[in-house]
């Protein structure tokens, strides 16, 4: 079967090789399948290359519209929601949390650095702040 990345897709619908689409269930997600000229094709994800898999029909949809296709036909009979993965993916989850970490920092040496700079800013020897921290751990 042919495989048709969605740029693909859009210039064989402008030429007039797309007959109809095809909403084919595959587990718990559905798949777009198009008629062309030359047999059946499949859409697939740019970059893995993988047949692209839509959780909500709804947006397999509004392609096929976007392509100016009239309709096609769908199917749920080997739809099964039930198997849908629930799991959490740890990866995103490690670097949403990071991302966070590194926000809120940036937020603080962002902060530190304005009040460096405000000309209300009182500057401290070094020599000083740690001959003063001496005097107050040694009593």
């Amino acid at each position: 079967m042919k495989t048709f990345t969605i740029e693909q897709v859009r210039s064989a619908a402008a030429a007039g090789g797309i007959l109809s689409a095809n909403l084919r269930p595959v587990g718990s997600m559905f798949a777009l399948e198009f008629e062309t000229r030359n047999g059946p094709a499949m859409l697939i994800a740019a970059v893995s290359k993988k047949v692209r898999r839509f959780g909500n029909p709804v947006k397999a949809f509004e392609i096929v519209r976007d392509l100016g296709l009239e309709g096609g036909h769908y199917s749920v009979a080997q739809w099964h929601p039930n198997e849908r993965d629930r799991s959490t993916r740890p990866d995103k989850s490690a670097a949403l949390k990071a991302a966070h970490e590194a926000a809120g920092l940036k937020r603080v040496l962002d902060e530190r650095i304005a009040m460096a700079d405000a000309p209300s800013a009182i500057w401290h020897d070094a020599e000083d702040v740690f001959a003063e921290l001496e005097t107050g751990n040694a009593g």
